[in-house]
C-alpha cells in the first residue's frame, strides 16, 4: 500500500528589508534645524515689527489728518457764513501743499461745493465715494480704497456756527506714504533676514561639527570595542552631557580591557570554558559545589628527580615548559580542565565544570595524544642530544564534588573525591610509557579502545582490589 509523500512544511517567507530612505548626517540635521529656526525668529520679529510700524504710522497719520481737518474748519465756518468763496479756495490750495493730502472739499449746508481741489467740481453737488456713510452732526473718520491714490483716510467734518449748520468739510489723505515707508521697512527685513540666515548657517555649521564630534569618536570608538580593540580612549572635550557620555565609555573600554586581560591570562592555565563560566556570572562563585560524574586524569614524569640533577637548572625549566605546554595544549583539545601542575605531574578533569556525556572518552583520547606528543618531544630532544623522558598516566570515571574552593582573596576551580585518589594511584602504578584506567572507565569506553587486562590490582588508599586496565591504543575510526 502506498503511503502519501509527507506536505512540504511551508517555509516562512523571510521579512522584507525596508527601504531605507536617504540618511543625512546628524550636523546637516542640526544645521537645518538651527536655521530653520533662525528663518522663523528672525521673519515672526520683522512681521511683528512691519505690522507695528503699520499700526504707529496709520495713527500717527489719522492724527495729523484729523488736526488739519479741525484747522480747516476753523477757518472755513466765518467764509461760509461771508459767501467769501475766494477765502475758501485759498483755504483749500494751502491745504493740498501737504503731499499727504489727496483732496479737499468744501460744501454749503445744500451739499454743494463752493471750493475743492479740483476745480472742475466747484459749483457741483458734492459726490461721495460709495459705501460711505453720510455725514451726520459728528465728524466721521473712515478709509476706503481709490483706484488713483491708493488707500484714502476720510476725514468728514461738519461746519457748524452757534449750532446752526453752515456746510461740511471733506479731507482726503492718502496712505501712499505709510505704504512707501512698509516697502522700505519690508525690504529692510528682507536684507537683515538674509544677514541673519547667513550668519545662521555659518554658526549652525560650526555648532553642529562642534557637537557632532564627540558623537562621531563615540560612534567610532563602539565600532573599534565591536571589532575587539578595547584599546580606546576618547578625549573629554567638554563637561556637559556628551563629556559625561564619553567618560562612561572610557570607563566601559577599561572595564573590558582589563576583562579581556584577565580573560588571556586566565586562559593561560584553565580552559577556556572554565573562564567563561567565572566571567558570566562571578557573583555566583561559592566555595561550596555540585556532585557530578567526571573523568580524572593525571600525568607525570617518572624519574625527573635523578633526571633533574644530571641537568643544569636552565635545562630543567625548559623541559617542564616543553613539557606543561605540551599537556596543555592536548588537554585544552579535547575540551578538558587543566585543574593543577604538581611539580612534573598534571592533573586533567574531563566534564567538569562543562559537562560532556563523553567525558571518558575524551580523556582515554587525551591520554593517547599525550603518549604521542611524549614520543615527538623526544624525537626532538634527542636531535638536540638531550635525554628522553618517559610518562605514565593514570584515568578514572567516577563520581566527584566540584566547585571552588580557596578563600575571598583566591580561588581555585578543582575537583575531589575518590575517583580523584584512584587516577593518581593508577598514574603511581604505571610504569613508564603506560597508561591504566580503571575498570569504570573501560566501561564507557571499552567499543572505542585496546586494552589488556591486567586483573584485580591493590592500590594505595583502598582496601578492595581494583580490576585495571592497560590502554594500548584507540580503534580504527573511535
Amino acid at each position: 500500500m502506498s503511503q502519501a509523500a509527507p506536505a512540504t512544511a511551508a517555509q516562512p517567507t523571510p521579512p522584507t528589508p525596508r527601504s531605507r530612505g536617504m540618511r543625512l548626517p546628524l550636523k546637516v540635521k542640526l544645521s537645518l534645524v538651527i536655521i530653520a529656526l533662525v528663518f522663523l525668529t528672525v521673519s515672526l520679529v520683522s512681521a511683528f515689527l512691519i505690522r507695528q510700524e503699520q499700526v504707529t504710522l496709520t495713527a500717527e497719520m489719522t492724527k495729523r489728518g484729523l488736526t488739519i481737518a479741525e484747522n480747516l474748519s476753523a477757518g472755513a465756518k466765518s467764509s461760509l457764513l461771508a459767501s467769501d468763496e475766494l477765502t475758501l479756495n485759498v483755504l483749500v490750495k494751502d491745504a493740498m501743499k501737504d503731499p499727504d493730502v489727496a483732496y479737499v472739499a468744501i460744501a454749503d449746508e445744500n451739499g454743494t461745493v463752493l471750493a475743492h481741489s479740483d476745480v472742475g467740481e466747484i459749483g457741483k453737488p458734492i459726490t461721495r465715494p460709495a459705501g460711505l456713510e453720510q455725514l451726520g452732526s459728528a465728524p466721521l473718520v473712515r478709509t476706503y480704497q481709490t483706484k488713483p491714490k491708493g488707500e484714502v483716510i476720510d476725514f468728514a467734518m461738519p461746519l457748524v456756527f452757534s449750532d446752526t449748520p453752515v456746510g461740511a468739510l471733506y479731507l482726503g489723505f492718502s496712505k501712499q506714504a505709510i505704504t512707501d515707508a512698509l516697502a522700505h521697512a519690508f525690504w529692510r527685513a528682507v536684507i537683515i533676514t538674509g544677514a541673519m540666515v547667513v550668519v545662521g548657517v555659518l554658526g549652525a555649521i560650526g555648532l553642529s561639527n562642534l557637537l557632532s564630534r564627540p558623537i562621531f569618536r563615540l560612534v567610532r570608538g563602539t565600532r573599534a570595542i565591536a571589532d575587539g580593540d578595547f584599546n580606546v580612549a576618547l578625549p573629554v572635550t567638554s563637561r556637559d552631557e556628551l563629556g559625561t557620555l564619553t567618560e562612561s565609555f572610557n570607563q566601559m573600554a577599561r572595564s573590558l580591557r582589563e576583562k579581556e586581560m584577565i580573560k588571556h591570562a586566565f586562559t593561560r592555565y584553565v580552559a577556556r570554558e572554565v573562564v567563561e563560566e567565572i566571567l558570566k556570572d562571578p557573583e555566583h562563585l561559592v566555595l561550596s559545589g555540585e556532585r557530578r560524574e567526571a573523568t580524572v586524569l593525571f600525568c607525570d614524569i617518572r624519574g625527573f628527580t635523578p633526571l633533574s640533577e644530571r641537568m643544569s637548572p636552565e635545562d630543567v625549566v625548559i623541559l617542564l615548559n616543553e613539557f606543561y605546554t605540551l599537556m596543555i595544549e592536548t588537554v585544552f583539545k579535547h575540551d578538558g580542565t587543566l585543574d593543577k601542575f604538581l611539580g612534573d605531574a598534571v592533573m586533567a578533569v574531563f566534564g567538569a565544570p562543562i559537562s560532556h556525556p563523553d567525558h571518558a572518552v575524551r580523556a582515554v583520547r587525551t591520554a593517547i595524544a599525550m603518549q604521542a606528543g611524549i614520543a615527538a618531544l623526544n624525537d626532538a630532544r634527542m636531535r638536540d642530544g638531550k635525554e628522553r623522558i618517559q610518562v605514565g598516566i593514570g584515568v578514572s570515571v567516577g563520581e566527584v564534588v566540584a566547585g571552588t574552593v580557596g578563600s575571598g582573596e583566591r580561588m581555585e576551580y578543582t575537583v575531589i573525591g575518590d575517583s580523584v585518589n584512584l587516577a593518581s594511584r593508577l598514574e603511581s602504578s604505571a610504569k613508564p610509557g603506560r597508561i591504566l584506567i580503571s575498570g569504570r572507565t573501560y566501561d564507557k569506553v571499552r567499543d572505542l579502545v585496546d586494552v589488556v587486562p591486567l586483573g584485580p590490582i591493590k592500590v594505595k588508599g583502598k582496601e578492595e582490589h581494583v580490576e585495571v586496565f592497560e590502554l594500548v591504543g584507540h580503534r580504527e575510526g573511535a
